[in-house]
């Protein structure tokens, strides 16, 4: 690895202090042991220069093309850290001496090599990294002023409707005489609550027909030997009714709001062990 003049190393440290994310380095020509910035690898320019030096004036970090004084150079990244490439911008630099660096940044280097927490403290922010930064806390307050606005919007209509609803549900509410124990159990049992594509469902007249008959032929074997009904309301909104038919050992639960009765499911009996055969 060929050695690097006291310039242009104090310009790679200026560079990698101003941007420290931005993979600074340097190469060296092997026969005219010239030298060219890189940033992450790539070189900032086709040629090579003398020297590479941070001009402690203008901010400027400079690549040496004639001696001087004042030495011809080409500006290669400014003060703000931005990258000016391969576009030639040509300036007269009077802080450049050969084999020497600039005083103004030797002298910060001499009271900085001894201390290594300067050197080594957390380095700060690119300006890319903060935009994004500031992007995407601007997305996150965004989503959450959302997200509020739409839950107390769901819950402002949740407020206005169920008043609403509650009501028209006591004005609907079927009468608990209107409950038709065996007419619902045949329901039931013909498929009448099952959904269209349900594999069990009837399918046309003949269907149809075939399962009336044979839900009224079981439902009658079924309670002909008695069933009980029990029945209790819900926020004075819902009626729930059961009916227990001990011959099929089985429970039935239906629901009545807004103006009808609805199948919700069954179960089997739990037998009871007091009853002796």
């Amino acid at each position: 690895m060929q050695s690097i003049s006291p310039s242009s190393r104090q310009a790679l440290i200026h560079l990698k202090r101003l941007k420290p994310y931005d993979g600074w380095s340097l190469e060296t020509h092997s026969s005219t042991k010239e030298v060219r910035l890189l940033r992450k690898r790539i070189p900032l320019t086709d040629n090579y220069f003398r020297d590479i030096h941070y001009d402690s004036i203008s901010g400027n970090v400079v690549g040496i093309l004639t001696k001087g004084p004042p030495a011809k150079g080409q500006i290669l990244v400014d003060a703000s850290g931005k990258v000016i490439g391969k576009t030639p911008a040509i300036v007269f630099v009077t802080t450049w001496r050969p084999g020497v660096a600039s005083a103004r940044t030797t002298s910060s280097s001499t009271r900085s090599e001894p201390t290594a927490p300067a050197t080594a403290r957390e380095p700060s922010l690119s300006d890319e990294q903060n935009r994004n930064l500031i992007k995407y806390a601007a997305y996150a307050i965004g989503g959450a002023m959302a997200l509020r606005l739409l839950l107390s919007t769901f819950f402002a209509l949740y407020i206005l409707a169920f008043p609403a609803v509650f009501l028209y549900a006591l004005q609907t509410l079927p009468s608990a005489e209107s409950f038709d124990a065996k007419k619902e159990i045949k329901r039931v049992m013909r498929g009448a609550h099952l959904p269209e594509d349900h594999v069990e469902k009837p399918r046309g007249w003949l269907g149809e027909t075939v399962a009336r008959v044979q839900a009224s032929v079981a439902t009658e074997l079924a309670t002909g030997l008695g069933y009980e009904v029990s029945m209790y309301t819900v926020i004075h909104a819902i009626h729930m009714a059961t009916v227990n038919v001990p011959s099929v050992n089985r429970g039935y639960v239906w629901a009545g709001a807004f103006g009808k009765w609805r199948y919700l499911y069954s179960t089997e009996l739990e037998s009871n062990p007091d009853v002796s055969t």
